[in-house]
């Protein structure tokens, strides 16, 4: 799955960051973020349990963090030298398991035949939006309505506080600057469209061979089918420079966006049951 640190082109729950994070200590008083987390996680069990599927709540410490974790250049070039951007990796060795941390759910997932995830899925998307209305009171009619919706307000957030940031603005137009005089083609230099160029590019440069591309599903985002572990490693070099010299551009950039960008994200999971 792709990695949920740079700024995705939908609402995701998103994508993010490399590195560990610490939970809060048993004795800490939980933050009204983490209530609505565990609130959501318990109403989705329950109603899964009535569709019939074992689900364990869970909530991923990292969703909760109050405080964005800083930047780190020297991090961020170790993960981005041997993964990229997290797209193409996991092909390049397809027998080997993606890690997908600690969420007891992923093994019940795995253990199902392809009928029994097709309605797990279904029940799924069902019981997040029954769990979302539940604890945020919010009038959510479908799944898709529940992310079109919290995208919406995301969208209005990014205008305003990102691309409306004098500051976000000129270290964009350096970092595009930069990027041109490495050869690639810039279209857009605001501060979101340079928050997400580095993925853009990797995904625009990918689907033009549109039979081997497959939509996720789950957004604008596009995903390799049937690739050699040959072709995956071509692909992912590719992907390396492309990550590498959207880090250098940004060495300025990025440390000053992303810490608002994921605020802005926290934001707006908190408000609409996301976490």
């Amino acid at each position: 799955m792709l990695r949920r640190s740079f700024l995705p082109l939908a609402v995701l729950t998103l994508l993010a960051g490399c590195g560990t994070s610490t939970a809060a200590s048993p004795s800490a008083a939980p933050s009204p973020a983490q209530d609505k987390a565990h609130a959501f996680q318990a109403a989705k069990a329950d109603c899964m349990k009535t569709k019939g599927f074992r689900y364990v709540a869970y909530v991923d410490p990292k969703t909760s963090e109050q405080d964005p974790k800083p930047f780190d250049y020297a991090e961020e070039k170790a993960y981005r030298s041997k993964r990229g951007l997290g797209v193409f990796i996991n092909h390049v060795s397809p027998d080997k398991t993606p890690d997908q941390g600690d969420d007891p759910n992923v093994a019940i997932i795995t253990n199902l035949s392809p009928a029994q995830l097709s309605a797990y899925k279904k029940a799924t998307e069902n019981c997040d939006v029954q769990a979302a209305r539940q604890v945020t009171g919010k009038n959510l009619k479908s799944w898709s309505d529940w992310y079109g919706q919290a995208g919406e307000v995301l969208q209005r957030l990014w205008k305003r506080e990102l691309d409306g940031d004098p500051k976000l603005v000129q270290l964009a137009s350096d970092m595009g600057d930069c990027l041109t005089g490495k050869g690639y083609r810039v279209t857009a230099t605001n501060p979101v469209a340079m928050g997400e160029w580095a993925l853009q590019m990797v995904m625009n440069d990918f689907q033009e061979n549109r039979k081997t591309m497959t939509s996720d599903g789950d957004g604008p985002a596009f995903k390799p089918i049937n690739l050699s572990p040959e072709e995956a490693r071509r692909r992912l070099n590719k992907e390396i420079k492309v990550a590498l010299d959207d880090l250098e551009c940004g060495k300025r950039f990025h440390p000053a966006f992303r810490p608002k960008w994921k605020e802005l994200e926290r934001r707006v999971n908190d408000e609409f049951g996301m976490n």
